[in-house]
């Protein structure tokens, strides 16, 4: 295989991850989240080390024709998809706040009420020992 075809296929594999952390977001599914970007990070050495080659393996000033143009456009998808994901764990965060805000109203509002209508506790009796 050679380094470009390398390093596609590593690309191909992350935007795969990528687009799966996104079902995971949306489907509020943690653990699956983090095995996939466990198995990204996982990726990163390959990936650093394909592109290493790959960029060797180039003549001076080819990065800017064909295949680098390819990878360009590729990396710049693979940037709009991990922005749309931020962007969907942000919102997700925003609506867990929410809802932690909520709850905690709600307990206050709770405690309130029982000091307002619960019984006063019974006097604590002192016996002296002397």
């Amino acid at each position: 295989m050679t380094p470009s075809e390398h390093m596609a296929k590593l690309l191909q594999q992350w935007q795969q991850m990528t687009r799966a952390e996104s079902a995971a977001i949306q489907a509020a599914a943690w653990p699956k989240l983090r095995e996939i970007q466990s198995r990204k990070a996982s990726l990163r050495q390959p990936l650093d080390e394909a592109f290493r080659q790959w960029k060797a393996g180039e003549p001076a000033g080819a990065g800017r024709a064909g295949g680098g143009r390819l990878f360009r456009a590729e990396v710049a998808r693979l940037i709009a998809l991990e922005a749309h994901n931020a962007q969907l764990l942000a919102e997700r965060r925003a609506k867990a706040r929410e809802q932690q805000l909520h709850l905690e109203r709600a307990a206050q509002n709770l405690r309130n009420l029982r000091r307002c209508y619960a019984p006063p506790p019974p006097p604590v009796a002192c016996n002296s020992y002397s």
